[in-house]
């Protein structure tokens, strides 16, 4: 059977193929090889690649094509029991199932908020996708795949599809099937593998796991090229893969705010989607209790409140809190009291008691000086006119002994 063909072609041929899926397969491989090589001489007729309406008018609709080989050849007509078409219906009614209910649920996980909501929904969702895809296998008994394009659903689904792949140009179709399949195996296995170990928080090895699922991947498009049952698992995975690239692609630009890729962030240290614990921490160290001093040393109670007003509150660890039987409460007056043990160093609820005291000697305040109190509109004083003062007098030098000291009078 020639693989070359492409478009139009290749689609007539699968059909005539499926309209003799009851000849012995040995039988059906010959005649597939001749009724290939016919389509290709006939697809050369045309000045570009015929379209099916084209092949249509030039031989007639698959299955009249079919039956005229059947008569030529001798072989009987084909006779589809109505067990067949009901097979058909089923496998496609769970194919269906699996390519729509299935990704929904995922994609449900994908955008949701929490960790465990995404957990729970993408099972939901694979859970629904493999088991409507086992049950449509298991709808075929046995028949060929093809056998869904029998019914009038899939021969409706499958004109459809047709239709919107001959709006593609024949270069672009050929560089999509022989490229771009291959691109789209490994990115399918890579978004598949690495978002599964994501979604159930296994961060350190989601690289390993998106190599695993590109291989994987790779071998289910080849599997399936050889057995199209495969294509029950494959579809609804095809679906799934391109919600969740888009998907992967919105997080990177918008910072991974959403679903498990958010909580994919929590890991990596996203300040974005990191929520802090309850209580107050200093240099990554829980606080339990706060001791104020004044500047002298000596330990005072206060209440604590923070910008907006709001009551910094602990709980309580005293001995109603600790042996009352309830959910402890929470205080803002500060030292909040504990549990004081004994002499003997145990802790009793009978004898139990309370102690707010520090239980260590605070280090002495460092000598700083306080700034000056600044008086409040001090009153001016006005300064008084200095009076007149007499320059006064130089006193003449303290002659020495034997100096003789002559002054020169003003002139």
């Amino acid at each position: 059977m020639n693989s070359t063909l492409t478009g139009a072609v290749a689609t007539y041929l699968a059909q005539v193929r499926a309209e003799l899926s009851d000849l012995p397969a040995g039988e059906l491989e010959d005649v597939l090889e001749d009724v290939s090589g016919h389509l290709s001489e006939v697809a050369g007729e045309f000045d570009e690649e015929p379209t099916s309406a084209a092949l249509q008018e030039r031989l007639g609709m698959p299955r009249q094509y079919a039956d005229e080989l059947r008569t030529a050849a001798g072989y009987p007509p084909r006779t589809q029991p109505v067990a067949d078409r009901d097979a058909g219906r089923k496998a496609l009614r769970w194919g269906l199932i699996a390519a729509t209910v299935g990704p929904f649920f995922v994609a449900i996980g994908v955008f949701a908020w929490s960790h465990a909501e995404s957990a729970f929904f993408g099972f939901v969702g694979f859970a629904v996708l493999f088991g409507a895809a086992y049950l449509g296998v298991r709808a075929l008994r046995g028949h060929d795949p093809r056998i869904v394009l029998d019914t009038p659903r899939g021969e409706q689904g499958a004109t459809a599809i047709r239709g919107m792949i001959e709006q593609i140009p024949p270069n672009v179709r050929h560089e999509l099937v022989s490229i771009g399949q291959p691109v789209w195996w490994v990115v399918r296995g890579v978004i598949g593998g690495g978002g599964f170990f994501a979604l159930w928080g296994a961060g350190a090895v989601t690289v390993v796991g998106s190599l695993a699922g590109a291989a994987v991947s790779i071998w289910i498009g080849r599997r399936t090229q050889q057995d199209r049952r495969w294509l029950w698992y494959v579809v609804p995975l095809n679906v799934v893969a391109t919600i969740a690239v888009p998907a992967f692609l919105a997080a990177a630009y918008m910072g991974a705010s959403f679903g498990f890729l958010n909580n994919y962030g929590d890991y990596r240290g996203s300040s974005s989607s990191y929520n802090p614990p309850d209580g107050l921490m200093y240099g990554g160290t829980d606080v339990s209790n706060l001791y104020p001093f004044d500047a002298q040393g000596k330990q005072v109670s206060v209440r604590l409140y923070d910008q907006n007003g709001n009551p910094i509150s602990l709980p309580l660890q005293d001995c109603a809190a600790t042996y009352g039987g309830h959910q402890p409460q929470t205080g803002n007056l500060f030292p909040q009291a504990v549990v004081s043990p004994d002499e003997n160093g145990n802790v009793d609820e009978a004898t139990c008691k309370d102690s707010a005291k520090a239980p260590f000697v605070p280090p002495p305040a460092p000598a700083t000086s306080l700034p000056p109190t600044p008086t409040p509109n001090p009153t001016p004083t006005p300064n008084p006119t200095p009076a007149k003062t007499t320059q006064p007098t130089a006193k003449a030098p303290t002659p020495k002994p034997g100096v003789t000291l002559t002054v020169s009078p003003t002139r």
